[in-house]
């Protein structure tokens, strides 16, 4: 069973409220988004936007990440701040959040990364192990040529 991270730990009572209430909108929001697109696998991921973009934000403040990682986590950080979007709504920075937790995965101590996932980190290794496997099939550019079919760019 998935334990329910408790943001108030990491950011504090005072902004927890509007955190929780601006997280479970954005939630809502991908697997309305998802669903209305008729990617129901999708909707998982686009769901799960939130909890990737925390995990990488707070993996960033954490000095116990390699300073390494914390640069490709700030690459990806830098992508979410970003006003542009390649897949509609957060599907695009859930795979981007993905691919940089894989990234770092096995340079970062498990125990700070379940510090900050709230699912069972597992999870993220399955992730890098599709990651992987689509890039050994198809190439790396196999999701930004799935993702540009999507949406009907080049």
């Amino acid at each position: 069973m998935t334990r329910a991270y408790d943001y108030m730990r990491d950011i504090g009572p005072a902004v927890c409220g509007s955190l929780a209430e601006g997280y479970l909108k954005l939630r809502g929001r991908a697997l309305s988004l998802a669903g209305s697109l008729g990617a129901g696998r999708l909707a998982g991921i686009a769901a799960g936007a939130p909890d990737i973009i925390y995990t990488v934000i707070m993996l960033l403040r954490d000095g116990r990440v390699p300073h390494r990682a914390r640069l490709k986590l700030g690459l990806a950080a830098a992508y979410f701040a970003l006003p542009i979007d390649g897949l509609p709504g957060p599907v695009d920075d859930a795979y981007v959040g993905l691919v940089a937790l894989a990234e770092v995965l096995d340079d970062i101590d498990p125990a700070v990364l379940a510090a900050y996932w709230p699912g069972d980190t597992g999870e993220l290794f399955k992730a890098k192990a599709v990651l992987s496997r689509l890039n050994e099939r198809y190439g790396a550019g196999a999701v930004r040529r799935f993702a540009a079919g999507l949406t009907g760019g080049k």
